[in-house]
């Protein structure tokens, strides 16, 4: 999986310390607002989440393939949505809401010895990604109904 990320014109990428200062400010400051504005980041690279390079790409990467996952989920939900009429819309909308505080509260408790290390959010993006698929692959199995 490649990720073309598009790089924005600032008065940052004429500093003159070059990419070396790039992973370094990157290791300081994280990840998660470098990629938080999906798909229009201030980074000009590619990032190749088969191989990644370093520990600010796999974690790029680890929420990069969470994000997909749930944009996965949310297609499905609303493919079924539109199938549906009433109450059963009403209850499949309560019943995602209730899925979405159970995920988070599992994922909080599932990784929550970790709170406070340097992998904790990559813990908590694997754990949301890996329940968002499952809840998407029950989703589609109502679709085929």
């Amino acid at each position: 999986m490649k990720i073309d990320l598009k790089k924005s014109r600032s008065l940052f990428w004429s500093i003159p310390y070059g990419i070396a200062s790039l992973h370094a400010l990157l290791a300081i400051f994280g990840t998660t607002s470098v990629f938080a504005q999906s798909g229009r980041s201030v980074i000009a690279q590619q990032i190749n989440c088969d191989r990644p390079q370093g520990d600010v790409e796999v974690r790029a990467c680890i929420r990069l393939k969470y994000e997909a996952s749930d944009r996965r989920l949310n297609e499905v939900y609303k493919q079924l949505i539109s199938q549906l009429s009433g109450e059963e819309r009403s209850l499949l909308s309560e019943a995602q809401l209730g899925w979405i505080k159970l995920r988070d509260k599992t994922c909080e408790f599932e990784v929550y010895r970790n709170r406070g290390g340097t992998g904790y959010q990559d813990f908590l993006n694997e754990c949301l990604e890996r329940m968002t698929k499952q809840r998407t692959a029950e989703l589609e199995k109502y679709l085929q109904r």
